[in-house]
């Protein structure tokens, strides 16, 4: 996942030589610039691999908090108006290499489990409608895309890496998360969703 603080991984100003500039203190300015490119760049590496993300159970489960937003097409969604149903919850956002790189799994997913008691809502946080629809129109988005434009929801849901995604059962409770990117459609991950499927819905 990427965190909105990435740009902060290197601290510039704590890095600038405070005293005269010589050849030597200008070296180990350098130098010390480039691990922390190196070591940035490592981690960006490891965040964003196919394996960067993983689903873990909540324990114990806590209500979600609700959602009221509307999609790319001016829909409003509610997610307390969605009890009864398996909900993923993914806050995203285009500027995120990893949020983008999962979409199509949460696509292959929709069509795996053919059920209208799952529905997938991928968050956009803080972004202009016409580039989210872009987007999505590329991607061939087969689920509601909201925007959270002033990022009142993600900021009330805590959340600080992109991509962030939850799992929330049938009695509006949250079971899973995942922080970075999942392989939706995997057999462990849709195995999970179809447990919270088979679960009495209130």
């Amino acid at each position: 996942g990427i965190s909105e603080a990435s740009s902060d991984l290197t601290d510039w100003q704590t890095l600038r030589p405070t005293g005269p500039v010589t050849h030597l203190n200008s070296e180990i300015f350098m130098r010390i610039v480039y691990q922390r490119l190196i070591t940035a760049s490592l981690l960006f590496m490891l965040l964003t691999s196919a394996n960067g993300g993983w689903l873990e159970e909540i324990k114990p489960s806590k209500e979600a908090n609700n959602i009221e937003l509307f999609d790319i097409n001016n829909q409003k969604y509610s997610l307390s108006g969605l009890n009864g149903r398996v909900v993923l919850v993914n806050f995203w956002a285009s500027w995120c290499p990893p949020c983008i790189e999962e979409m199509p799994s949460m696509t292959r997913l929709v069509e795996t489990i053919s059920s209208d008691r799952l529905v997938v809502l991928a968050v956009n946080v803080k972004e202009k409608r016409a580039r989210v629809e872009r987007i999505a129109t590329r991607l061939e988005l087969n689920f509601p895309v909201l925007l959270d434009q002033k990022k009142a929801v993600a900021d009330a849901w805590g959340i600080k890496v992109y991509p962030s995604s939850f799992l929330i059962d049938s009695s509006g409770r949250m079971r899973f998360k995942a922080i970075g990117p999942v392989e939706w459609d995997s057999d462990e991950v849709v195995a999970y969703i179809k447990q919270l499927l088979a679960e009495e819905a209130p």
